[in-house]
């Protein structure tokens, strides 16, 4: 009973805030290229007759782009013993092309339907597929539903909970449990993890911990295009140090680029979202800066001075991340929350973040406690690149603790496939 009336008080209010939200989206998805790219399968709307479909594979659901990098490295090691089709199902058109360019044989890139009664029968009907994974915390109360019923197993992966979240999922303990209730298995990166999912109402006979893929690095491949990345700083850094801000978020490509500057560094600004390119380019032109983007093409004849270099492109951070001297992680000195630090220190590149590393605290405080990474705030932040640079044996001693740190997850990519493959043969 309890059930019924949280999924009819869902279905009432969710379509009614689609709607109003449903043009701001529409917009989105138009400024990062959406339209034309099989977007109508959000609304049941597809492409190609039902019978010419992929069946009686995996399904497999991402959000944003690091989750779709999560879910296609767990695809490649799956489909090494599985051949299987997979469904690789994204929300946003950038998720979406990432799929597309990653052009893996077998794996049919797919919007995921809207979350209204309807959509997900359809799309599970069109595809059939033997289990569901979910990658990290995304879980919908539709689509949740229509799966138990058809007793399709749903495993969610790689899935981590912050110590923030948790409050806010704790105010709601009973919603949250009937909706994690439908999951079959749930494979949480961390025993801090785990302990919080058990918190918020999780059966803990479904928790296992595995492991994290996104820092599961100890086999990752070289990305093919470092080599002409090299080519593109050497033009234009002008024999300087460069410093990445990764994943940068408003306003803090200007501050940061600035304390690069003092600290007589290259900056090289790799911007969390891509289409904020136009702001970010104002923003430095601001202090002072001659910013030139990726997406410009070819590289000017005369270098100007106060360069700086804007990598506005998806799927490329790790490769930039590599050539770096410093990597500064973003969202972590203006915004709340701070990005992933896993690219820089699988690269072996030293890592500063900013005061705040909430939705990472588990990976930052043991880092920290090993004395791997460099805290500071902003106004800290030239002169602790300075001593970054100026310290080569203390340098190379954090990197390689924070490497040695990620070990532990060394393998989870294979525990996760190893768990999935248990309910997808059942």
């Amino acid at each position: 009973m309890k059930r019924f009336i949280f999924l009819l008080i869902y279905n009432l209010i969710f379509p009614v805030f689609l709607l109003l939200s449903l043009p701001g989206y529409l917009i989105k998805m138009k400024r990062r290229g959406g339209f034309g790219t099989g977007l109508l399968e959000r609304f049941g709307i597809y492409r190609c007759p039902a019978a010419s479909e992929p069946k009686g594979g995996l399904y497999v659901h991402a959000v944003s782009v690091g989750e779709v990098f999560i879910a296609l490295k767990f695809i490649r090691e799956w489909v090494k013993t599985h051949p299987e089709p997979v469904i690789l199902a994204t929300s946003t058109a950038t998720g979406h092309q990432v799929v597309v360019d990653a052009a893996l044989p077998g794996v049919r890139p797919l919007y995921s339907p809207l979350d209204v009664p309807g959509l997900s029968g359809r799309c599970l009907s069109r595809f059939e597929p033997k289990a569901v994974v979910l990658i990290e915390a995304e879980l919908w109360p539709n689509f949740a539903e229509v799966c138990h019923r058809r007793k399709i197993p749903m495993l969610m992966l790689n899935a981590r909970l912050s110590p923030r979240s948790e409050g806010r999922y704790k105010k709601v303990r009973g919603i949250t449990s009937l909706l994690f209730s439908r999951l079959t298995a749930l494979a949480a990166q961390n025993e801090n993890d785990a302990e919080r999912f058990a918190g918020i109402g999780v059966n803990k006979d479904i928790i296992r911990v595995t492991g994290s893929i996104k820092f599961d690095v100890m086999g990752d491949k070289p990305a093919a295009k470092r080599a002409d990345f090299q080519q593109i700083l050497d033009t234009l850094r002008g024999g300087k140090p460069v410093v990445l801000a990764a994943s940068t978020h408003a306003g803090e490509e200007a501050e940061l680029a600035m304390a690069m500057r003092e600290a007589g560094t290259f900056p090289l600004i790799v911007p969390r979202h891509a289409e904020r390119r136009a702001e970010v380019v104002k923003d430095l032109q601001a202090v002072g800066f001659n910013p030139i983007l990726r997406t410009a093409g070819e590289l000017p004849t005369d270098i100007p001075d106060d360069v700086c270099y804007i990598a506005d492109t998806t799927g490329e951070l790790r490769d930039w991340t590599a050539l770096a001297d410093v990597a500064i992680i973003g969202k972590s000195f203006l915004a709340r929350g701070g990005q992933n630090p896993v690219e820089a220190i699988a690269a072996k590149v030293p890592v500063v973040v900013g005061p705040d590393m909430t939705n990472f605290a588990d990976l930052v405080t043991l880092l920290r406690q090993d004395k791997a990474i460099w805290r500071c705030a902003a106004d800290k932040l030239t002169h602790t690149i300075n001593k970054i640079l100026s310290n080569g044996d203390e340098r190379t001693a954090r990197t390689e603790r924070a490497y040695a740190a990620l070990k532990s997850h060394s393998g989870a990519t294979q525990r996760s496939v190893q768990l999935v493959h248990s309910y997808f043969e059942s």
